[in-house]
């Protein structure tokens, strides 16, 4: 395929040169007739061999779906063509054709599609009552010794990410994010068989400074997790001040260029006003934010800064506002004011981080998971409070290299004590005591020896107090080993 290049060149440079001379002779344009004459020839001959490869391409797949032996195909070692033979070569190229092929992920738009994952093994050892025993995020009071051990692999990810045409001028593309933690089915080994379950999905458009997002993501006020691979089903910290919630969402983002080193980010969207109350099985009824009919409001500013030297920072700044209705009671109003940190400290530390303070803002992670309480736990409720709370989290990350890297992290969330107050025993919205405080730390060491394998080991402390009662503590010990593809 070179030869044709070669020859366009050729007569571009001889055109070229015709023209920047004086009329030329009518031997010079014999001399560039026959020039374009031999030029069309070689042109003729590139066709027909593209011709003959696509041919031989064909009669090659189509040979080897009949499951007959493809000879042209396998090449011995010692028959390998050199580079310049391989040009020449039908079979050769044929083959690396269908290798190619075969690769490939095909998708029905005809678009570059790439499929990826994550396959988590984790194993792990519990000390007390903890909510969940492969990835707790609560402790119970419970008496000396209590614990188990097991493994799963439900926190297994497969993801999609697609590329599609330009849309006035954005380049659209689309990802897809889901695991196998959507509950374990009530059948003999029912807990070895995880149900696939939605993360993330998403549509963009994106410009050279703006884009528009559609899906299904982390609010945009709180874009940041700690880093573990032993609670991969949810982000590390949450119910401990991380507001993480996947929630449904249409957001806009605008970015302004201070200087050669810094930018300024500016995201706003409308959200589903999700609440923590439990659907029915196999229901999707309206929640108490869903029931107002209004979405929720989400904004958030942003500085990032860079340089060559890697001390680098990002603060961002954000707000949520929606509005909530529990029958019979007045509408409440759920909202959270937002903060948000990253920071590179010299060549080896990094410390990130948020924090927040809000209302009714159970729907997104927040309030130990609660909006509300009532003053008793099921039947008619005769009264009802909002909760106010207040929450955060910070990691510092240590990097020595590429394949080893230490993390150190600690979040709480906390309900404040005047709300919880207004009962004598508060109840949730689901009819679950109420808690007033949870504290969560780990430390993790994760070991990356190439890039397709991980080994994590992760060491967890709970401290969870109730509104009522005295304080109750858990704790894990994660291995987890992973393959990425």
């Amino acid at each position: 395929m070179r030869l044709p290049v070669t020859c366009v060149l050729g007569l571009a440079l001889a055109t070229g040169a015709a023209a920047q001379d004086q009329p030329a002779s009518a031997a010079e344009l014999a001399r560039l007739r026959a020039e374009l004459q031999q030029t069309r020839s070689q042109l003729d001959d590139s066709l027909h061999q593209i011709d003959e490869l696509r041919k031989s391409v064909e009669a090659l797949r189509r040979q080897m779906q009949a499951g007959q032996p493809a000879s042209a195909a396998v090449v011995p070692p010692a028959a390998k063509p050199t580079a310049a033979e391989a040009d020449k070569d039908i079979g050769f190229l044929a083959a690396k054709v269908e290798e190619l092929h075969q690769d490939k992920v095909e998708s029905g738009s005809k678009y570059p599609v790439k499929l990826s994952g994550l396959v988590l093994f984790n194993s792990y050892r519990d000390n007390g009552d903890v909510d969940l025993a492969d990835v707790p995020s609560l402790a119970f009071p419970a008496p000396p010794g209590t614990g188990s051990a097991g493994a799963s692999l439900r926190q297994t990810l497969l993801e999609i990410q697609s590329t599609g045409p330009k849309l006035l001028h954005a380049q659209s593309s689309a990802d897809l994010s889901v695991d196998f933690a959507g509950g374990s089915p009530t059948t003999p080994y029912g807990a070895t068989a995880g149900i696939i379950r939605l993360r993330t999905a998403n549509l963009h458009l994106d410009w050279q400074n703006t884009s528009l997002t559609i899906g299904q993501d982390a609010p945009p006020m709180s874009p940041l997790s700690p880093t573990s691979y032993a609670t991969m089903l949810e982000p590390a910290l949450a119910w401990s001040g991380n507001l993480w919630v996947w929630t449904p969402q249409i957001t806009a983002e605008r970015r302004f260029a201070l200087n050669d080193s810094s930018t300024l980010v500016l995201q706003g969207g409308l959200l589903d006003p999700l609440t923590e109350e439990e659907p029915d099985f196999q229901e999707n009824e309206p929640g108490a934010g869903e029931i107002t009919r209004a979405p929720g409001v989400a904004g958030r500013i942003a500085l990032d800064r860079w340089s060559a030297a890697h001390h680098a920072f990002a603060i961002g700044f954000g707000s949520y506002r929606a509005r909530q209705s529990y029958t019979p009671f007045p509408e409440i109003g759920s909202w959270t004011v937002n903060a948000d940190w990253k920071a590179r400290l010299g060549n080896l530390f990094e410390l990130s981080g948020e924090w927040y303070r809000g209302q009714a803002a159970g729907g997104l992670g927040g309030g130990i998971w609660t909006s509300v309480v009532y003053p008793e736990p099921t039947g008619t409720h005769t009264a009802i409070q909002a909760l106010r709370s207040t929450g955060g989290w910070a990691q510092l990350k240590f990097s020595p290299n590429l394949r080893y890297e230490f993390n150190a992290a600690a979040g709480q969330d906390e309900n404040f004590g005047a709300d919880l107050r207004a009962f004598s025993n508060p109840f949730t919205v689901n009819g679950y005591p109420a808690l007033k405080k949870n504290l969560t730390g780990f430390g993790n060491f994760i070991f990356k020896p190439n890039s397709v394998l991980l080994f994590a080991l992760e060491y967890r402390h709970i401290v969870t107090t109730p509104a009522v009662g005295a304080s109750a503590r858990g704790s894990q010990v994660n291995l987890a080993v992973g393959a990425k593809f």
